[in-house]
């Protein structure tokens, strides 16, 4: 290896990232029955830490919050997909891999995203939420 490519890439591993956050409460059985319940939209969203197109789609929502105060009216729940991806919930409402965001209202399904790390796919989800 050349010592300016290992000085390179070695220097890019410090570098910080910066993770943007939106407010999320975490997904356990209790949360689910509370948001079956609620007549508001929650938008659930099955990620992975270690999955880069999740991190992806987490900033993008948390851009559009930053941009648009309407959508924080919006209540999220986080799924972790290494814990509840194969769970009875999960096969019941279809959802085949990580990276999925459902708009859930009374228990239902109004709108879904899957694998679709884009601003503009984010925020049509955001405002079929909105609209919900």
């Amino acid at each position: 290896m050349h010592r300016r490519t290992f000085l390179l890439t070695s220097a890019a591993s410090f570098i910080p990232t910066l993770t943007l956050a939106y407010p999320a409460e975490m997904f356990t059985p209790a949360v689910w029955r509370d948001v079956r319940d609620r007549d508001e939209v929650v938008i659930m969203n099955y990620r992975a830490s270690w999955s880069l197109t999740c991190e992806i789609t987490a900033d993008l929502i948390a851009e559009a919050l930053a941009e648009n105060p309407a959508y924080r009216d919006i209540a999220f729940v986080d799924v972790d997909w290494d814990t509840f991806g194969r769970s009875q919930l999960t096969e019941r409402l279809k959802v085949t891999r990580r990276s999925t965001l459902l708009v859930m209202k009374n228990g239902k399904e109004i709108a879904r995203l899957e694998n679709a790390p884009y601003a503009r796919d984010v925020r049509r989800l955001l405002d079929a939420a909105l609209a919900a």
